[in-house]
């Protein structure tokens, strides 16, 4: 039976974890395209408020071979990325394992991914050879396959997720307020700014998804 599974990584394991260097607050995500020429992940986009002041040439990881803004467009940025084949991380682990990627959004604080396996033993052999990386995962969810949903919509992202758990906890949504914009982004040492854009984009993904047809 084919499964699917979600699991984290901490952000400093995965390659991309040198973007956050340059830009704290950002919020990287797997573009969606199935590579023609055998290329490793090529794409990803790049969301930031700050992305005006920022130098791709920067980035740098022992991982990368090139790393460019193909496109921005408001607080997005299209990157082209090019990896070194001999380096060993998680993209290599999931290129060698019989698991197939299906998105990966990551912050500076951890990444999320979601794979999907034939069966249980795919998932299975992935985890060990995480393990024999000595990448330590963490999975959060294991179901059996489902088809897409009707109206497209993604999950959460982490960061969305996170903004909006902690502002549940801290009485944000209480009336009156326990807790301010300014509390929550200082908790999560990102900005006011980058606080408000997580909460609003992860509500409407929860009311797209729960309340609209």
């Amino acid at each position: 039976m084919a499964l699917e599974a979600a699991f984290d990584v901490s952000g400093e394991r995965f390659p991309l974890a040198c973007v956050f260097e340059e830009l704290p607050d950002a919020t990287v995500q797997l573009d969606r395209i199935v590579p023609t020429n055998g290329e490793t992940i090529p794409y990803f986009w790049l969301r930031d408020p700050n992305l005006e002041s920022f130098d791709p040439a920067a980035v740098s990881h022992p991982a990368l071979r090139a790393f460019d803004v193909v496109e921005t467009v408001g607080e997005d940025a299209l990157v082209r990325v090019e990896w070194t084949p001999d380096r060993e991380n998680l993209l290599t682990v999931l290129l060698e394992s019989a698991v197939v990627l299906v998105s990966a959004v990551g912050t500076r604080r951890r990444w999320s991914f979601e794979i999907r396996g034939d069966d249980r033993e795919a998932i299975a052999d992935f985890q060990s050879a995480c393990l024999e990386a000595a990448i330590p995962i963490e999975l959060t969810r294991l179901r059996p396959l489902s088809p897409p949903r009707a109206n497209g919509d993604d999950a959460l992202t982490p960061a969305q997720r996170e903004a909006l758990v902690l502002a549940y906890e801290r009485g944000y949504f209480d009336s009156p307020r326990r807790a301010s914009q300014a509390d929550l982004a200082d908790e999560l040492e990102i900005t006011r700014q980058s606080l408000s854009s997580r909460l609003q984009r992860g509500l409407r993904r929860l009311v797209g998804d729960t309340m609209i047809d």
